[in-house]
């Protein structure tokens, strides 16, 4: 059964300014919210994920990022509508047992 209510909530302030910065690095990490529960995302664009992937495992160095999603392109709009995307699927719902 698929849990409503979920939604992406950007870092406080973030004005129009930020979401054409974040567009331009194609990665955000702002929060799940369900209720009074709050969760860790990164929202990555697909060159910017494979950037960080190469970066990171440098060196037999493991990368770990928790709720990761990608996006083709990442904007304010493409961010909230993968949530939504992903909320009705149920694929957050683990998250609340």
């Amino acid at each position: 059964m698929t849990q409503a209510g979920w939604r992406f909530v950007a870092p406080d302030d973030f004005d129009d300014v930020d979401w054409a910065d974040v567009t331009d690095r194609g990665v955000l990490t702002g929060r799940l919210v369900h209720g009074d529960r709050e969760f860790p995302v990164v929202v990555y664009d697909p060159v910017r994920i494979g950037q960080d992937a190469e970066r990171g495992t440098e060196g037999d160095v493991v990368l770990y990022e928790p709720n990761v999603i990608m996006v083709e392109h990442l904007t304010r709009e493409s961010a909230e509508n993968a949530v939504a995307h992903l909320a009705k699927a149920g694929s957050f719902d683990w998250m609340l047992g």
